[in-house]
């Protein structure tokens, strides 16, 4: 089990490590102005092009305290937060980056989603039923944000597959905030 987890761990580390070689962030890139031909000797007109995703406040939710108010260990949600912060930042940096740049996504990107991504499930596959098995019901707003990662996921590598650089916004929004929500509902009813 620990070489499983050990070969895991570094292929994630390796996939991070090669985003901050190429100078990557979980933050948007700065864009660069470009400057248009002034239309008389003396006018200099510059644009700044970038294309973010629609940001939102986020608004606490409600979380519904588990029956008889149990609590859970904080370590039944740090393994799925790890996989689902590893997969926002590494879709940002091999996607996101490049489509809020008005630049195409290159085809190794595409590639090293497809090898990567799956590797990004396999912590909160791992943890819903031990989730469930230490008193989450499976209609908890934990296991629906769970499984909300696992289909943002999912997406992602269909967007991946099909070089759907339409979609690369979206999934980007769909991991952040599964990616959140589950921070958001595991936190609330954790010891």
């Amino acid at each position: 089990m620990l070489g499983h987890m050990t070969h895991r761990a570094s292929k994630i580390i390796a996939v991070l490590s090669a985003c901050v070689l190429a100078g990557c962030t979980s933050e948007p890139p700065a864009t660069q102005p470009t400057t248009t031909p002034p239309p008389a000797p003396t006018t200099t007109t510059t644009t700044t092009t970038t294309t973010v995703p629609p940001t939102t406040s986020r608004v606490p939710r409600q979380i519904e305290p588990l029956p008889g108010g149990k609590k859970i260990a904080p370590t039944l949600c740090r393994q799925a937060q790890f996989s689902m912060h590893s997969a926002v930042v590494g879709w940002h940096g091999v996607a996101t980056a490049y489509v809020q740049n008005n630049q195409p996504v290159p085809d190794r990107s595409w590639e090293e989603t497809v090898r990567v991504a799956p590797d990004f499930k396999e912590g909160p596959m791992r943890q819903r039923p031990l989730l469930i098995q230490a008193g989450v019901p499976e209609n908890h707003v934990v296991i629906k944000d769970l499984d909300a990662f696992l289909a943002a996921v999912e997406e992602e590598l269909e967007v991946a597959r099909t070089k759907n650089e339409a979609k690369v916004l979206e999934v980007d929004r769909k991991l952040r905030d599964a990616r959140d929500n589950f921070a958001e509902s595991c936190g609330a009813i954790q010891s």
